[in-house]
């Protein structure tokens, strides 16, 4: 099952199988995304707003303690932890 990913600030639309997080899939399509910690979930700086199709119960361990309250309620998430399950857009 392929999933479809909208990179809306780069205006690139990717399909790809779900189990990658968002960074894996950007890097691996040549859409920066920037990681200042490398994508290990240490500093939150590779957080991107999902616009569209967000699963907010799927927020993991490292966005829980990397994003304010606020910002996971705004469907923010963190690139290198966030792991799409379904078609989303993203402002990316």
């Amino acid at each position: 099952m392929h999933i479809t990913i909208n990179f809306k600030r780069s205006g690139k639309v990717v399909k790809t199988y779900p189990g990658y997080t968002l960074l894996q899939i950007a890097r691996a399509n040549k859409i920066p995304i920037l990681s200042p910690c490398g994508g290990n979930a240490l500093c939150g700086g590779c957080r991107v707003k999902v616009l569209e199709g967000n699963d907010i119960m799927d927020v993991s361990a490292e966005e829980y303690n990397r994003l304010s309250d606020e910002q996971i309620g705004d469907d923010w998430r963190l690139s290198c932890s966030f792991i799409p399950h379904g078609d989303i857009v993203v402002d990316a």
